[in-house]
């Protein structure tokens, strides 16, 4: 180990704090393995190319969907991280719990409505409004069986053994549902046309109803003087017009995505890509976010018009660190698939770089807005923990796809 230690870059890392460093390896280590999901995610869409070839409406589906559940998990996840810190989440989990069963109704049929509004526009479609209401809320109930209790002990657990679940929660539960999302997407399109219109609208009518009676019941508890449920009304009112924002912004990346459909099946490669990409952008920011956030509760960072904390610094640094080593790793899974798919080494190396320098592009972009969102929701008295998250994942696809398609247009002008 002393040829490591005489290494520049060794000296560096055991020059930083110890703060530094346990953001450095656990914010890194939590990504990556958010990254390997994605990149299942990416093999995932690429399995099921047939079936988006079939119904391109899928692809327009995907980011929407996707999001509804990152905004929705990661909130949560952040919103757990910052009541473990401050010693009170047994007290506040079941309003806390209420309020996540109806934004993940609301939420997944607002993804319903607005692709619902995109079929109408680009028409020739093979869904119909109902399945198209169906399909998100169908794969938001099936996911949620798996993705509800792994949050929360994920949450538990890494506090429990000193980690920091500001660190962890966000990325790990992007992973769990990119990793739960394709599949739950395409059984559900699969389950729209093999059951009857009836059976579809009844279970939309069952979730609804599940909605309304989980406010009613919230309501009330409040007026029998329970009021920890204010806490249920207060993450409600915040988030939910929050995600639906949120929600709207990646229908335009959907838009995006559906427009361009053709060339990315062209690109060899590239649609094993797009999920992973999307995804470690809003990855980066919502780890960002949920350590800024939980220092500000704690009293520890002052938000400035230009910042002057070398904390904020050093974080926005470790943005950096993390998305090299991410779109780096996530250029060469494109290069290989693209290799594998019998594309020309030239091509894949393309590839590489488009991948690579959209995704820094990305970071610089998406590491700006989370600093200046946070001092803006900070500065109007919105808890940052509840309106961050969802905004930034929902911009993170619309300027990564952006990123995307300049790289790639740069690359074709430069043949």
């Amino acid at each position: 180990m002393r040829w490591l230690q005489r290494l520049p870059l060794w000296r560096r890392y055991s020059g930083m704090s110890r703060e530094v460093r346990k953001d450095l390896l656990e914010g890194g280590a939590s990504l990556m393995l958010c990254n390997v999901g994605d990149y299942i995610s990416g093999l995932f869409l690429h399995f099921f190319e047939q079936v988006i070839r079939a119904e391109p409406l899928i692809i327009a589906l995907l980011p929407a969907a996707s999001d509804a559940r990152g905004d929705v998990y990661s909130s949560y996840g952040s919103r757990l991280g910052t009541l473990l810190h401050l010693g009170i989440l047994k007290r506040y989990l079941k309003s806390e719990l209420f309020a996540l069963v109806t934004l993940l109704i609301c939420a997944n049929l607002w993804v319903g409505i607005l692709i619902s509004i995109v079929n109408g526009v680009v028409g020739d479609r093979d869904l119909d409004l109902i399945d198209v209401l169906f399909i998100p809320l169908f794969s938001a109930i099936i996911s949620a069986f798996f993705m509800v209790p792994t949050t929360t002990w994920l949450a538990l657990a890494s506090f429990k053994h000193g980690l920091d679940p500001d660190n962890l929660v966000s990325p790990i539960t992007t992973l769990f549902g990119d990793l739960v999302t394709i599949p739950t997407i395409v059984l559900g399109y699969f389950v729209a046309k093999s059951v009857s219109s009836y059976h579809k609208l009844a279970v939309i009518g069952v979730l609804i109803l599940v909605a309304v009676a989980s406010l009613a019941y919230t309501f009330y508890r409040l007026q029998n003087g329970d009021r920890i449920f204010e806490r249920t009304v207060k993450v409600v009112r915040e988030n939910l017009p929050v995600v639906i924002l949120a929600i709207s912004f990646s229908a335009v990346a959907g838009v995006i995505l559906l427009g361009n459909i053709e060339e990315i099946l062209a690109w060899k490669g590239l649609l094993a890509v797009v999920p992973a990409f999307l995804e470690d952008g809003g990855a980066i920011a919502c780890r960002f976010s949920a350590r800024l956030t939980t220092m500000l509760h704690l009293g520890r960072v002052k938000l400035e018009i230009m910042p002057r904390s070398k904390w904020i610094w050093k974080q926005i640094g470790i943005n950096f660190v993390h998305a090299l080593i991410l779109f780096t790793a996530l250029g060469v899974f494109g290069a290989i698939v693209s290799i594998s798919a019998g594309v020309s080494c030239t091509w894949a190396t393309k590839i590489f770089f488009v991948v690579l320098l959209a995704g820094l592009l990305l970071t610089l972009i998406i590491s700006t807005l989370t600093y200046y969102l946070a001092l803006l929701s900070f500065k109007i008295g919105i808890d940052p923990d509840n309106v961050l998250a969802p905004i930034l994942t929902s911009i993170a696809d619309v300027v990564g796809t952006a990123s995307l398609a300049l790289m790639l247009n740069i690359a074709l002008l430069a043949d």
